[in-house]
């Protein structure tokens, strides 16, 4: 049986992580799980697109080491809602659930989730 988005190990990330669509910054990552992740950006995502992204990681003592080509991954991901920000009506919420992900960027976000899942 398939899980719910809900169920799923997510983790709130504390510093914004960019994420872009080609050379265009789409939005900062919110929140991520192995199933998906949220965006908050300037704009809605185009509802059922799937997305070809880029996603920059931490900047932390943790991610320094990373040679310069490993300080990002590339992943696909389709957009699944979006939503104007209820707090803040400037920014929108854009929810994604992974399409293509590859075996290192799967390790990536797995350590992504560990290093900042809520206790």
């Amino acid at each position: 049986m398939k899980k719910h988005a809900r169920e799923c190990q997510r983790a709130h990330i504390t510093y914004y992580l960019r994420v872009f669509s080609g050379r265009d910054f789409l939005g900062y990552l919110l929140d991520i799980s192995r199933e998906g992740f949220m965006l908050m950006s300037d704009y809605a995502a185009d509802l059922n697109r799937i997305y070809s992204l880029k996603m920059k990681l931490p900047q932390t003592r943790e991610w320094q080491t990373l040679a310069e080509e490993e300080k990002s991954i590339e992943f696909k991901a389709q957009c699944v809602r979006s939503r104007q920000d209820n707090e803040n009506n400037n920014f929108y919420l854009s929810g994604f659930k992974f399409v293509e992900l590859g075996e290192e960027e799967n390790r990536t976000i797995g350590r992504m989730i560990r290093e900042h899942k809520i206790k």
